[in-house]
């Protein structure tokens, strides 16, 4: 059953007896509605048991004796019930609060009549109603229990009904001293404890268990659980997930004593799993169930587990508590020593035979008793060796004569080795000896282990290997430190199944990459840092005379023929504009025109389809002098003006299209006062890189000036996206 889907699915459970209101044929009933919780601040989750003795209600209709269970999901509580204000003297609910079967908690109810819905608060009592309590008051010519003699305590000493008080059945004594009618089936016995159960000749009742936690892991995905007895009968068993009863074959199956869920419904961590069953009855246990220190059911019950300890057995027992505990023997007497090994293992002779390995022929209590005697490892009495005198430190080989005899090989010298030459052991020279810490060991041209400290080292203490140096300052140092030879150079070389495998990774401490060289030499890396000096750049593009055939959207590059650089965006290349010049000029009170700021164009920047912009502001000091202007591309006049003294300043735009042998030109400007002006022109293209040269001068001679505040010169080079 899925957790987060609890209050859809349970929300529906609501039990209701009625409506308000007197619909015909039907008694007016008075719907209970509200939310309960626990005490922690939890919503409740569980069954309400109403339960009513039999009453007369306000319009004498008779209410038989009954009880109804309201289950309560996620605290919402909604039940409709006949009002008990307005009803026979004595009416009243007696309400159970129950989780898993277990009551938590009782409480007593008097109900109004209302229309609209009543909260718990307006229908609660402080206990069971007193006689008046719940009804209008007696008049003068009642006469009440209390005021006949004797009468009160005649049936204060006599049981009286109680609340789950039926007609025809057994009736049982409950924990309040009142007459309960026995519950279960009809064909059940009822025992001395006043509980039923199934009946059986020459057994005992069933047992039952309650809120057993099945053994197994909570974990999400295990999915069995083992019961520590199978239920009997197995339709007995009910299985709680979260105080939820889950359904046999549909949420679990049941297999002996082992509960499999299905899954949707396995258990998650954190769930709490409980399940109550009943035991069947054991053949030939007439008698009760035993309790204390004792289990099963008399009359032969047994030592309950844990009753003896070993503070309870005399240590002259020799026994101890897990002895106490085992229903079988510790061993069988099967592997026991027979007589013969008993009679050798207490030192007197025994018959020796495959089955008896405690005494052998060699024995010398036996009969045939041969004493050993002393002789030289190398002696005669050996026939596989060679003849000799031990020293100190000789080992014993065997060495490849015909035949191949036991001899001694003399202590080899110091530090030399022990090692084969394919034939026999020999004493030659160690190949690990005398090799610095650090040292990393290989063969040289000789086959000789060796190590060049200098050229290769492991710093083992804190895991870094240098390579060309003995002090590596990172997990890898190359370094080739060679006087005036030294040249450090990492090559990586693809294989020949390299595909799109990275030459190099550069990864994170959890193995995601930050930065890798791809197969076909490509750099990524989620970012690129560099640094610009005064003497190179942080980036340069060497560029390419056409450009690229493969192209992704945010690909950029520089194609050199065209003197651009471009992006790709939106499936189409897009050159970028160039500020060829942006700059102050000059100023200027001359009665010719004179320079007042230049801008050069490189010859190769200027071509066919390409749209020079060019930018000036200017400003007039003064305010009688008229002055003129006029914009110079190369020895080619693209615009002129004249302005009145009055203008404080001008501005304009003029645009240059180079097209081959020609150029045109388009231009407007602005004055303070005057109208704005506008034209075209064209005219033969100059050879070579153009000077762009805004020109100035005064009407007449004079002390106001005009002045350049900003000449700014843009190249759009030229592109196609058809």
């Amino acid at each position: 059953m899925n957790r987060s889907n609890l209050g859809t699915q349970l929300l529906a459970v609501v039990l209701t007896l009625g409506s308000v209101g007197n619909v015909a044929g039907q008694i007016q009933t008075t719907t209970i509605e509200d939310v309960v919780y626990r005490a922690d601040g939890q919503r409740f989750s569980g069954t309400i048991r109403i339960e009513w003795r039999s009453f007369l209600a306000a319009d004498n209709s008779t209410v038989a004796a009954y009880s109804k269970n309201v289950q309560v999901v996620n605290g919402l509580l909604k039940t409709a019930l006949v009002p008990t204000t307005t009803a026979s003297v004595g009416a009243y609910y007696l309400v159970r609060y129950m989780v898993n079967g277990r009551v938590q908690t009782t409480e007593y109810w008097g109900v109004r009549p209302s229309t609209a819905s009543l909260k718990l608060r307006d229908i609660r009592l402080v206990g069971p109603p007193t006689m008046g309590q719940l009804s209008s008051p007696t008049t003068a010519a009642d006469v009440t229990i209390a005021e006949v003699t004797g009468l009160p305590e005649e049936l204060n000493a006599r049981a009286k009904k109680g609340i789950g008080y039926i007609p025809s059945r057994a009736a049982v004594i409950n924990a309040d001293g009142d007459l309960d009618a026995a519950a279960g089936e009809p064909t059940d016995c009822v025992r001395v404890n006043g509980t039923s159960g199934t009946c059986g000749s020459g057994s005992s009742g069933p047992a039952f268990v309650d809120s057993e936690v099945p053994a197994g892991n909570i974990n999400g995905t295990n999915a069995a659980f083992t019961l520590a007895n199978p239920p009997s009968p197995a339709a007995s068993l009910q299985v709680f997930r979260n105080g939820l009863l889950q359904r046999s074959n549909v949420d679990y199956t049941l297999a002996n004593n082992v509960i499999t869920f299905l899954s949707g419904s396995i258990p998650q961590s954190g769930d709490l799993v409980t399940a109550n069953y009943r035991l069947g009855a054991s053949a030939g246990q007439v008698g009760g169930e035993a309790g204390g220190a004792l289990a099963g059911y008399f009359p032969a019950p047994s030592i309950a587990a844990g009753a003896i300890a070993n503070s309870h057995i005399a240590s002259s027992a020799g026994i101890e508590e897990s002895k106490l505990a085992l229903s079988f023997p510790t061993h069988s007497n099967s592997n026991d020593p027979t007589a013969d090994q008993k009679a050798a293992l207490t030192g007197t002779a025994g018959s020796p035979s495959m089955n008896n390995r405690f005494v052998t022929d060699m024995d010398n209590r036996l009969t045939n008793a041969r004493p050993p005697s002393q002789h030289p490892l190398l002696g005669s009495a050996h026939q596989d060796t060679n003849a000799g005198s031990a020293v100190r430190g000789d080992l014993i080989v065997g060495l490849g004569t015909s035949p191949t005899l036991w001899s001694r090989l003399p202590l080899g010298a110091p530090n030399r080795c022990l090692i084969s030459n394919g034939l026999d052991v020999v004493w030659n020279a160690c190949l690990f000896t005398g090799f610095p810490a650090g040292a990393v060991t290989f063969s040289d041209s000789n086959g000789v282990l060796t190590h060049n400290i200098n050229g290769m080292f492991w710093n083992n203490a804190e895991r870094r290997l240098g390579v060309g140096t003995a002090s590596p300052d990172a997990t890898l140092t190359v370094f080739d430190g060679a006087s005036s030879t030294g040249r450090t150079t990492v090559n990586i070389k693809a294989g020949e199944n390299q595909a799109n495998t990275a030459l190099t990774r550069w990864m994170n401490f959890a193995g995601a990459d930050l930065a890798r060289i791809e197969q076909d030499g490509s750099l990524w890396a989620s970012r690129v840092k560099a640094t610009s000096t005064s003497t190179s750049a942080a980036w340069q593009d060497s560029g390419s005379t056409t450009d690229p055939t493969t192209l992704a959207n945010g690909d950029a590059w520089f194609n050199n023929a065209e003197h651009a650089r471009k992006t790709r965006e939106s499936a189409q290349t897009h050159p970028q504009p160039q500020v060829i010049c942006s700059m102050i000029g000059a100023a200027t009170s001359s009665t010719t025109l004179a320079n007042l700021g230049t801008c050069t164009i490189p010859v190769g920047m200027v071509r066919t389809g390409d749209r020079f912009e060019v930018r000036y502001d200017l400003s007039h000091e003064g305010s009688t002098m008229a002055f003129s202007m006029a914009l110079k591309w190369g020895t080619l006049t693209l615009m002129t003006g004249s302005l009145a003294g009055t203008e404080a300043g001008a501005a304009g735009r003029v645009d240059a299209l180079p097209q081959g042998a020609s150029v045109y030109a388009s231009w407007q400007s602005w004055a303070g006062t005057g109208a704005p002006a506008a034209g075209r022109m064209s005219g033969a293209a100059p050879a070579g890189a153009i000077q762009v040269a805004l020109q100035g001068q005064m009407s007449g001679t004079t002390g106001e000036t005009i002045s350049l505040r900003n000449l700014t010169v843009i190249r759009y080079p030229a592109q196609q996206n058809p």
